[in-house]
């Protein structure tokens, strides 16, 4: 099962590379699984309220039909530009999963280690974790943290796109005003 903190890889992508970049989500997750049986896939982020950013929507609904399940929260601070609750969403996803014997393997996509307890605690019920992350935004205490660490540098998972004339955090484009 891949659980994919989708704020932590972009801001990475857009670090590594530059914000003409994108991560191919289909490509993720192939590559990742190894040719594996993919029991679910899910991403974490936040929403904005209703009718106030289309762009967050559009970008969910691209993941939605490539067959992620997208888990959106609506808490976000753009005064701040962070989010609240993603994470312990997805910590407590890869935790009630693992013990109600959905997979075998958990994939975590980020270098953020608020992770680790879910991670234990999901290794604790007899799962492995694999961790997939860039290096810039990758500890080492995370890097252990997992049964296997998979460089994200290393595999094609970047493409590119028309520059628009401007680009959102995530990476899509912005619609003109």
């Amino acid at each position: 099962m891949l659980f994919v903190d989708i704020r932590n890889v972009t801001k990475s992508v857009q670090i590594n590379e530059n914000k003409l970049f994108r991560l191919d989500f289909y490509a993720l997750a192939v590559q990742l699984l190894e040719g594996r049986e993919l029991v679910a896939a899910y991403v974490f982020d936040t929403r904005v309220p209703f009718g106030e950013d289309d762009r967050s929507k559009k970008f969910h609904d691209k993941l939605r039909y490539m067959g992620y399940r997208v888990v959106a929260r609506e808490a976000y601070d753009p005064n701040r530009e962070e989010q609240k609750e993603v994470d312990v969403a997805m910590a407590c996803e890869m935790v009630v999963h693992a013990l109600r014997d959905h997979y075998d393997v958990a994939i975590v996509v980020s270098g953020d280690r608020d992770f680790i307890p879910a991670i234990q605690q999901v290794q604790s019920a007899g799962k492995k974790v694999e961790v997939a992350a860039f290096a810039n935004s990758v500890g080492s205490e995370m890097r252990k943290a997992g049964d296997n660490f998979h460089e994200l540098e290393k595999m094609p998972l970047l493409s590119v796109f028309n520059p628009p004339e401007e680009v959102a955090a995530d990476g899509s484009e912005k619609e003109g005003e």
